[in-house]
């Protein structure tokens, strides 16, 4: 039968009106056969104003082909069954996926009249077999084989067919192994990110890096849920994504919202099952020994941060472990365990290494020693705490990367060692410069501590006659009234 196609400018005329016109590529294809007699595949292709070539390379693209597709190949396919070759069943499938409709949209009554009798009844859907497909179920990688490949050899024109049909399953798989939603630059962009937001938290408002930290975590778990890795690519994903939760969950306690800390450690924890990382386990368990004693389960604290000092195989995690085992029997009185866990922590020291993550994640000699004199000062050694508040003070000073969080502990315990020495003068001259940080940072642990200071001002019997306890306690008040976790919208 005679077909008269008409030029490409007017085909192209009819698909860019249509399409203003807002109509689907499947009704650009009908009304492009019925002006121009086009064939269905032709008709299809035309209608999304793709060349030969550009269909063969989305194919291959796709994963639903092999090199074998070629703009001379969909040529072949489209002049059938007056000239070129018979597109097989899982060709139609194929094309059917790239043009965004069903295999039997493709056929007209000329292929259905050449075609074996076999295929017909599966177009028509007299029969039970499927197309053979490299189609997806939405749960399935891109380009993941979810049905066996299936075909009639009776309906394969010779070997070449079935060799093709063979080779393109083949290429398939290939494609879908080499396939990763993984940059060459995305591990070391989450990396850098996770490190910047570890250091960032320790100078920057809480809420705005916790908003950070938030939406670099959602980008990792999108990118482990919604496609592939190579296996390394994939443990190292579960490692950054067990990092970042560790981070969430010490910011939320800092924030007081313990509940959401607990669930963000129990995430953080699986990332590092899964991926056996010991280094992240101890970060994590550290993080988790920091809420247990928040909600005052002081020995459930000290049990976290031994477990952790077992895993902890590099950097300066050991050391922070040891630190706040300390800081958990302190709470309770038991001196010698908490002594001994502070000689464990200088131990450590002789052998800390780099941090994988660094900032909140490390724990530098000032924030040991923050731990050390709030240890001794609770065990009674008020005169040893002092000495190593001034030495970690002298520290800070030289070094503007200490966490003002830290600093800010420091003073607070510091203010409460000079009150149990009888001098106010001193508690004052400490603590002023922590009554003076923005409301933003003013964290929740900060609050606590400052309200055990203002209860001792309150409690002492020599200073409620003096103006500038009162002052100090107003400020306190006014401190605790406006902490960060306000700040939240």
């Amino acid at each position: 039968m005679a077909r008269t196609t008409g030029t490409k400018a007017q085909r192209d005329h009819v698909r860019q009106t249509l399409a203003g016109f807002g109509a689907t590529p499947a009704a650009i294809a009908a009304e492009l056969q019925r002006r121009f007699g086009l064939r269905p595949r032709d008709a299809f292709r035309q209608a999304h104003g793709w060349t030969q070539d550009a269909v063969a390379e989305k194919l291959n693209a796709n994963g639903t082909g092999s090199a074998t597709f070629t703009g001379a190949r969909i040529s072949d396919y489209e002049r059938w069954p007056f000239g070129g070759r018979r597109p097989t069943l899982a060709a139609l499938s194929a094309l059917a996926q790239v043009f965004g409709t069903e295999p039997s949209c493709l056929v007209d009554l000329d292929d259905l009249t050449s075609m074996p009798d076999a295929d017909r009844a599966v177009l028509s859907g007299r029969n039970a077999a499927p197309i053979p497909s490299r189609s997806v179920t939405p749960s399935a990688p891109p380009g993941a084989m979810a049905e066996p490949l299936r075909w009639d050899l009776g309906a394969l024109q010779d070997e070449t067919e079935l060799v093709i049909a063979v080779a393109e399953r083949t290429a398939s798989f290939g494609a879908w192994a080499q396939a990763s939603n993984v940059g060459p630059f995305t591990l070391d962009d989450v990396a850098a990110s996770t490190r910047r937001i570890a250091v960032d938290y320790l100078t920057e408002p809480p809420v705005v890096v916790y908003a950070r930290a938030g939406l670099l975590a959602d980008r990792v778990f999108r990118l482990l849920q919604t496609g592939r890795q190579n296996p390394d690519q994939s443990r190292e994903l579960y490692t950054w994504a067990g990092y970042l939760c560790t981070l969430l969950a010490w910011m939320a306690g800092d924030l007081g919202h313990p509940a959401a800390a607990e669930s963000q450690a129990r995430t953080a924890w699986m990332c590092a099952e899964t991926v056996r990382d010991n280094t992240l386990r101890a970060w994590v368990l550290s993080t988790v020994s920091k809420i247990h004693l928040w909600e005052r389960r002081f020995e459930d604290a000290a049990n976290a941060a031994v477990r952790g000092f077992g895993h902890a195989a590099e950097g300066s995690a050991a050391v922070m472990l040891a630190c706040q085992e300390a800081d958990a029997w302190a709470e309770i009185g038991a001196a010698e365990p908490a002594r001994a866990a502070l000689h464990r922590a200088e131990e450590a020291r002789q052998h800390a290494s780099g941090d994988p993550v660094g900032g909140l994640l490390a724990c530098g000699t000032v924030r040991q020693h923050n731990y050390a004199g709030s240890v001794l000062l609770r065990i009674g050694e008020a005169a040893s705490a002092i000495e190593h508040a001034e030495h970690a003070l002298a520290q800070a000073a030289a070094d503007p990367s200490v966490a003002y969080g830290t600093l800010a502990q420091i003073r607070i315990w510091a203010a409460a060692a000079h009150l149990n020495a009888g001098s106010l003068d001193g508690a004052v001259s400490v603590l002023s410069p922590v009554l003076a940080l923005p409301p933003e940072q003013r964290l929740d642990p900060l609050v606590h501590r400052l309200r055990g200071v203002g209860r001792s001002l309150a409690g002492n019997p020599s200073l409620r006659t003096s103006i500038e306890a009162r002052s100090v306690q107003a400020a306190i008040t006014e401190f605790c009234a406006t902490g960060a976790a306000r700040q939240l919208p």
